[in-house]
């Protein structure tokens, strides 16, 4: 198990063979269009869900990278509360 950070509240390790990077995965679909593209996305969460679980039980850090509507921050909680109304 890789060692962990204490200023990140244990979330990042401090060294990692490998990580399970996640591109764009959260997203509101609140443009022109993002219907047609729901469908899709939508079915590749039960596969992404189980390859994270997979990691998890590895001991391998998964890593999210998304523009976070062209802001960068680490709140995920606020970004969830965004997602969810």
């Amino acid at each position: 198990m890789p060692r962990r950070k204490h200023d990140l509240h244990g979330n990042v390790p401090d060294e990692s063979a490998s990580a399970l990077l996640l591109l764009d995965v959260i997203n509101d679909f609140e443009f022109a269009g993002s219907d047609k593209l729901l469908k899709y996305a939508s079915a590749v969460v039960p596969k992404l869900t189980a390859l994270k679980v997979q990691a998890r039980a590895a001991g391998i850090p998964a890593v999210y990278v998304n523009d976070n509507f062209g802001r960068w921050t680490s709140d995920f909680r606020h970004l969830l509360e965004h997602l969810s109304q």
